[in-house]
């Protein structure tokens, strides 16, 4: 091998290396945390809902915080002429997303509760209230809040659709359920049923909620929105004179909605409701 061609020699020695190259499997693709961002610490989930929905976009005529306000939109399936039908208000979690507009699209339910649906969307930085009693991370307080003109744009459409204004319902999880218990704090003339999952607020604001019959769920182990929240607020209400109903799940952390949502006790009792 000492006296071997210059060119063999390569030849020679170099197949390994190449053979080793050609043969090496391809890397493999990044993963979601891997992939870079478009901003650096911004977070990219968005506000969605299922494709049945059709999106829309309010505009303000008071300058509520914004002057638009984008919300996904759900007719009954079988809407009779000169009839009025309820509305249920969905407001989605930190997520972006809100299992009840889920469980509404269903055909099954479609036909089972004919309902008006809207799916809020809050957007960055996914608050829905200023006086939400625990920070958030990544929550701005500079952001206006989107509760004054989620409630103008329901009134909006109650002149605009056939809406049974005594059948006004609305439900939200996690982020959504502050929403919840913060809409009717500051609306409760609007709603006939509220039913905030994993939800918080200020306790002292349970007087105003009383006029609002409330079904809260929570779960028992959870650590991202405290479960005496659910407790304390439902206790509260009944104490003022209210129509509180708590469901609590052992054993169950913050995802509560997952079973919530899927109680057809709830959707019954819900859509019974009228002011």
């Amino acid at each position: 091998m000492k006296n071997l061609p210059a060119h063999l020699a390569l030849l020679f020695f170099g197949l390994p290396a190449v053979f080793a190259r050609a043969q090496a499997p391809p890397p493999p693709p990044p993963t979601p945390s891997q992939t870079p961002s478009t901003s650096p610490g911004t977070r990219q989930r968005q506000p969605h809902y299922e494709s049945a929905y059709e999106r829309r976009i309010f505009q303000s005529a008071e300058g509520a915080g914004e002057n638009q306000f984008a919300y996904g939109w759900l007719a009954p399936l079988h809407a009779g002429p000169g009839r009025k039908y309820p509305l249920v208000i969905c407001l989605h979690g930190s997520g972006g997303s809100v299992k009840a507009s889920a469980v509404l699209a269903r055909p099954e339910m479609r036909e089972k509760f004919p309902t008006f649906v809207m799916v809020g969307e809050a957007e960055e930085p996914y608050e829905w209230a200023e006086n939400d009693p625990i920070e958030h991370p990544g929550a701005s307080r500079k952001t206006p809040e989107k509760l004054p003109i989620l409630l103008e744009s329901v009134r909006a459409l109650v002149q605009t659709e056939a809406i049974d204004p005594a059948r006004i319902y609305i439900t939200g999880q996690s982020l959504g359920g502050i929403g919840t218990w913060g809409a009717i704090a500051r609306d409760p003339a609007l709603f006939a049923a509220a039913v905030p999952i994993c939800g918080e607020w200020t306790v002292a604001d349970a007087p105003k909620m009383a006029a609002v019959p409330v079904w809260a769920f929570h779960g028992e182990l959870d650590r991202t929105v405290p479960v005496h929240f659910s407790r304390d607020l439902t206790a509260a209400i009944s104490k003022a004179g209210g129509a509180a109903k708590y469901t609590e799940y052992p054993g169950v952390g913050h995802n509560s909605w997952l079973q919530a949502y899927e109680e057809m006790e709830m959707w019954q009792w819900l859509f019974a409701q009228h002011k």
